[in-house]
């Protein structure tokens, strides 16, 4: 009998392989989670009762709506000029190389599917720099965008990896610092010490365009802001849909725009009618019909559980399953939330009961860097699809630019955990 991972892993090579020869992905996506769940033995009337959750269910709207305000605020905001702002605002005060990682990662504390695509737009002002190209754009994009994953304490994976391991928030935001700043390290020396530096004439020039200015960074600030006092003040709302604060907070920081930046009612009609976004809408809920096909189960079993027992009975030690499960669901599943609730209860029931606390925080750092790394090794993760919609760059050659500094990182947290169980 095929084991469930290997049907898994076929199923991905599948949609990358499609991808790549008639770069379609959503007919790509639609194969992948055919040969799936075929494969895989799943009922037909388990295939239609998955796919008509995924489609209809609250958490999978809204996290459509999120992506959907994502794209209306970020070309809202390169209609009224405030894009144009933000960049010249950085770059006016930070080098170019600096400019290139600072804005995708200042959109990257806001904890939103898809928020690639609101700071890809950011870096279309740097073609005009040597050794800027779609392809580089895409990558460095993608990486500094995510560098706050492993500690903010915003992020719903972070929340609910807390929650499963019974950890506090803080301990994750402290314990994952070091973390990011690795991310941000490793995309320096894997992304950005190939782009030359800066003239003297070049950084004189810069230095003219503009200067500092807050206005910019005020619609990001609003949503951030927005979403900290709707989580800590109203937590009922999160328990509606996990995605529903971040809906509330786009939807105030679009009117604080308008209001502040007015664009016209003929701007708003093609923003929202644009073919674009209804694209992205079906990409979003394509990635979520295949993964609910990997969280289902068959006869009362889940897969991811079987996947798991598979594993055990081949004999792979505690360590390496730790690392497996999590990186696994995560590059399958293309979501945060989704490998940690999928390999957590696991990975946490593997240390057994009475678990000291520098166990159980060592090893839920590495286990949350291992599920992150298949997530961003992911062709399902939605930021990756959007990045290289946006800029128009190959699928394929965006994801094995991610495989080195992913390689990295996880040599970096199998050290980071040896050195927090021996310092907690």
């Amino acid at each position: 009998m095929v084991p469930i991972i290997v049907k898994l892993l076929t199923s991905l090579a599948v949609i990358i392989l499609l991808n790549v020869f008639l770069k379609r992905l959503p007919v790509s996506l639609l194969a992948g989670a055919t040969v799936f769940a075929v494969w895989a033995g799943l009922p037909f009337n388990t295939v239609v009762s998955t796919v008509s959750q995924a489609v209809i269910s609250l958490s999978n709207l809204t996290l459509m709506l999120v992506v959907y305000l994502v794209m209306a605020l970020s070309s809202q905001l390169k209609r009224n000029g405030l894009v144009d702002e933000l960049v010249l605002s950085v770059r006016g005060t930070f080098s170019s190389k600096a400019s290139l990682a600072i804005l995708p990662a200042v959109i990257g504390l806001l904890p939103m599917p898809g928020g690639a695509l609101f700071s890809a737009p950011l870096l279309d002002n740097f073609d005009n720099h040597p050794g800027i190209n779609q392809e580089v754009k895409t990558r460095i994009n993608y990486w500094f965008r995510h560098v706050w994953e492993y500690c903010w304490p915003l992020y719903p994976g972070i929340i609910l990896a807390c929650d499963i391991a019974s950890l506090e928030l803080w301990v994750i935001f402290l314990i994952g610092i070091p973390t990011s700043a690795m991310a941000v390290l490793v995309g320096y020396l894997v992304f950005l010490t190939r782009i030359p530096r800066e003239t003297e004439a070049e950084r004189i020039a810069r230095k003219k365009q503009a200067a500092f200015s807050f206005i910019p960074f005020l619609p990001v600030s609003v949503v951030v802001l927005s979403y900290f006092l709707i989580r800590f003040f109203l937590p009922g709302i999160s328990s509606v849909s996990s995605y529903l604060p971040m809906v509330i907070s786009l939807i105030i920081s679009i009117v604080t725009v308008q209001v502040l930046r007015p664009i016209p009612p003929v701007a708003w009609s093609e923003i929202f009618l644009s073919r674009k976004m209804f694209d992205m809408v079906l990409l979003i809920i394509l990635v979520r019909i295949y993964g609910a096909l990997i969280e289902s189960d068959i006869n009362g079993t889940a897969l991811v559980q079987l996947m798991t027992e598979e594993m055990q009975s081949f004999g792979i030690p505690a360590l390496p399953l730790i690392f497996l499960l999590p990186f696994i669901t995560g590059m399958t599943m293309g979501i945060s939330v989704g490998f940690v609730g999928a390999s957590f209860p696991v990975v946490i029931a593997l240390l057994g009961t009475a678990v000291p606390f520098n166990m159980l925080a060592s090893t839920v750092a590495f286990a949350y860097v291992s599920g992150f790394m298949g997530t961003m090794l992911s062709p399902l993760h939605v930021c990756l699809i959007v990045t290289c919609r946006y800029y128009k760059s190959r699928f394929v050659y965006a994801l094995r630019a991610i495989i080195i500094p992913a390689v990295m990182m996880m040599f970096y947290v199998t050290g980071y955990m040896f050195l927090l169980r021996s310092v907690l």
